[in-house]
């Protein structure tokens, strides 16, 4: 938490953090000066905010980790979304991702927590609590008090133990892969599991406390693709879920099939491809090189990888060649179980240098760009559908 402060106090400008920080009794000593260009101001106030009392520590550190979710891309692009917080010139003509947090989250909680929802969904995409599948495109959302109890009394069916269930349904913006918004119905619900013990501290002696838990699921639907993807622990309730919610809101009996929307073929790299020959001169792109293999013996489980640094000027290829001359396994019964493309930015402002971007592509549907920014993602995704090494399903 310590961390999350430091980096409260200095990316949020002074006017901001004062009006959060106004509204608790900070011991702040006596020559405190807001000033955020004080490395002394920036210590003085991360041990006041250390030792608030316990009355007030939850709340406020509650608030510091919510902000903190919510700063990098995914958090701004999800708060960007809301209308309500994305059209306000006061949250855009704010210095920082931070201020922005704290504006959105004061001056409209509500909207807050959905971009929160939205946010957690898209950090889950491609998860092992994330699943997809085809329903019905372009169908209308039947989103009525009807049609919402008709959902619940399905899921609580579904999940046998819960008694309890809270959903709630709304429109959100994102940007597809082609740079284009588009509109995603989002589905969040919460019930009540098992119960659950821990251990607490009660005046000075230890004591269990019991209490009911707290399941959460998300369920969002893409009218222009029919694609329902589905977030929930538990893989089995996944399907159930998406039939459950496609029968209700979209009104149609079909069923729905689980689908991996993205396949790899990585035979094409068992030989040089100029992949400049498919870049587009908007994405700043100066090199793209195979940097790493790892092949496979067709009747074998052993592997052996070949790797290359980017800076050098000799490809993987050539390397491959002289290492193993007539054994070359490029040239053999190898095939590629896993690759790394590494692709060179040109300079600019924020990366003077230009930044490098790793991509490892693992046979049949592995690809961690999942964990990086969504130009990255946007990039790496459009790129190696271009360069024929992915196929959408």
């Amino acid at each position: 938490m310590q961390a999350k402060i430091k980096k409260l106090i200095r990316n949020t400008p002074e006017e901001d953090l004062k009006s959060l920080l106004d509204q608790y009794e900070l011991n702040l000593p006596e020559d405190f000066k807001w000033r955020s260009d004080s490395k002394k101001y920036q210590t003085q106030l991360l041990n006041s905010i250390w030792n608030i009392s316990d009355d007030h520590k939850a709340n406020l550190f509650e608030i510091i980790e919510r902000i903190h979710e919510m700063v990098d891309e995914l958090g701004q692009a999800a708060l960007q979304a809301r209308q309500a917080i994305g059209n306000n010139d006061n949250f855009l003509n704010l210095k920082s991702e931070h201020s922005r947090c704290l504006w959105a989250l004061k001056n409209h909680p509500q909207e807050f927590e959905k971009a929160e929802y939205c946010a957690s969904l898209d950090y889950k995409r491609k998860s092992r609590e994330w699943s997809s599948y085809v329903a019905p495109k372009e169908r209308e959302i039947h989103n009525n008090k009807e049609h919402l109890e008709e959902f619940k009394q399905l899921a609580l069916e579904h999940f046998n133990i819960s008694k309890k269930i809270k959903v709630e349904i709304f429109e959100r913006t994102k940007t597809d892969y082609h740079n284009k918004e588009i509109v995603v119905f989002q589905l969040i619900a919460y019930h009540d599991g098992l119960h659950k013990s821990v251990q607490a501290f009660e005046k000075e002696e230890v004591v269990t406390k019991f209490f009911p838990a707290v399941n959460e699921f998300s369920i969002s639907y893409e009218p222009h693709t029919g694609i329902v993807e589905v977030v929930s622990d538990y893989k089995d309730n996944r399907g159930k879920l998406a039939k459950a919610f496609v029968n209700t809101f979209l009104k149609t009996d079909e069923d729905v099939d689980e689908i991996s929307i993205k396949k790899f073929d990585l035979s094409k790299l068992k030989v040089p491809y100029d992949f400049m020959k498919d870049v587009d001169a908007k994405d700043l792109i100066e090199d793209v090189k195979v940097t790493l293999l790892k092949l496979r013996p067709l009747d074998s489980k052993n592997s052996t990888t070949l790797e290359a640094l980017f800076n050098q000027h000799r490809s993987i290829y050539s390397l491959a060649q002289d290492w193993y001359s007539q054994n070359n396994p490029l040239h053999g019964s190898f095939t590629i179980k896993k690759a790394r493309l590494s692709i060179k930015f040109k300079p600019t402002d924020k990366n003077p240098r230009g930044k490098l971007l790793h991509v490892m592509i693992t046979d049949p549907n592995g690809c961690d760009l999942k964990d990086r920014s969504e130009r990255e993602k946007m990039i790496g995704n459009k790129y190696l559908e271009k360069w024929g090494l992915m196929e959408r399903i």
